[in-house]
C-alpha cells in the first residue's frame, strides 16, 4: 500500500510537472508557476521544477522570486551550468555581486568555455560606479574580488574579447585602481581575440575599432618617459594597420551605398587619422 501511494504521488508531481511545462509554453505564467509549485509539494528536489518556476516568475517581472528559484535549482542540480546560467542573471538583476562571483567561477568550473558581456559589464559597473548591492554594501568593496574572478577567467577562456575588454575596465576605468600599463596590455589582448575574422565578420571589426580608439586615447597620453610608452606606439601601430588592411577587405564584401558600407568606411578613415598620428610620435622616441 506504501509502495502503491508513493507511485500515485510521483505520478502526480509528474503529471503537475509536466502541465506546468505546457503552461509555460503558451504562455500562461500565473497556471505555470501554480503547477510547478504543485510538482515541487510533490517533489522539492526537482531541480528543473524549480528552474521553470524561476523562468515563470522572472517572465512575471517577480525578479526575487525567480532568484530564489533559481536558487534552490543549484541546489538540486549543482552540476548543471545552464541552472547557474539562470541563476547568475537573476543575480545580476537583482545585484546581488557576491552571488554573481561565484556562480561566474562555478560556471567556468564546470568546464565551460562561459563569457557574458551582460554579466561582465555587471561587475565592472558594481565598482566602477559604486553601485549599492542588495545587502547594502557599496560596490567598491567588491574590487578585488571581481579582480580575481576575471584573473581566474582569462586564464580558463584566453580568447573572449569581452572578459578582456572588461578587465581592462577594471585597471582603467575604477577610480583609485587605476593601472594604465596593465589596462593597455589587457586592452591589447581584446583585439586580437575579435581581431581573426574581422574581414569577414562586421560585429567583430565593429569590436575592434572600439578598442583601437580606447587604445589609442591611452596610449597617446601615456607619460613618454614610461618603460612600455615605445612598445605600446608600436603595438597601436600594428593593430591599426591590421584594422584599416582587413577593414578594406570587408568593405568589398558589403553592399554598395548601404549604412554599414558608409560606417565602416568612415572608421576606417579614422584609424588611418590615429596611424599618421602614431607614426608621428613614433619620430620622438
Amino acid at each position: 500500500k506504501q509502495w502503491y501511494q508513493r507511485r500515485v504521488r510521483d505520478l502526480q508531481g509528474g503529471l503537475w510537472f509536466t502541465a506546468g511545462c505546457t503552461a509555460l509554453a503558451i504562455p500562461d505564467y500565473p497556471t505555470a508557476i501554480r503547477c510547478f509549485r504543485e510538482s515541487l509539494h510533490v517533489d522539492d528536489e526537482n531541480g528543473q521544477a524549480w528552474s521553470n518556476l524561476g523562468a515563470a516568475f522572472e517572465r512575471t517581472g517577480e525578479i526575487f522570486k525567480a532568484y530564489n528559484s533559481y536558487k534552490e535549482a543549484t541546489r538540486c542540480s549543482f552540476n548543471n551550468w545552464r541552472v547557474w546560467e539562470n541563476y547568475i542573471c537573476a543575480a545580476a538583476q537583482i545585484k546581488n555581486f557576491p552571488g554573481v562571483i561565484h556562480a561566474y567561477r562555478q560556471i567556468i568550473n564546470l568546464g565551460e568555455k562561459y563569457s557574458d558581456r551582460t554579466i561582465l559589464n555587471c561587475l565592472v559597473a558594481a565598482v566602477r560606479d559604486n553601485l549599492e548591492s542588495s545587502s547594502g554594501e557599496p560596490g567598491i568593496k567588491y574590487y578585488d574580488r571581481v579582480l580575481d574572478l576575471f584573473k581566474f577567467a582569462s586564464s580558463k577562456v584566453t580568447t573572449s574579447f569581452d572578459l578582456w575588454r572588461s578587465y581592462a575596465a577594471l585597471h582603467l576605468d575604477v577610480p583609485g585602481k587605476e593601472d594604465t600599463d596593465k589596462g593597455i596590455g589587457y586592452l591589447i589582448k581584446a583585439y586580437h581575440s575579435a581581431s581573426l575574422r574581422i574581414e569577414k565578420s562586421l560585429e567583430d571589426f565593429l569590436k575592434c575599432v572600439e578598442c583601437s580608439a580606447v587604445l589609442h586615447s591611452y596610449v597617446m597620453k601615456e607619460e613618454k618617459t614610461s618603460p612600455n610608452y615605445a612598445q605600446h606606439l608600436q603595438s597601436l601601430k600594428s593593430i591599426l594597420q591590421i584594422l584599416v588592411t582587413k577593414g578594406h577587405r570587408l568593405i568589398e564584401t558589403l553592399d554598395e551605398g548601404s549604412e554599414s558600407r558608409e560606417a565602416c568606411t568612415e572608421y576606417i578613415t579614422q584609424a588611418n587619422t590615429h596611424l599618421e598620428e602614431v607614426e608621428e610620435a613614433q619620430l620622438y622616441v
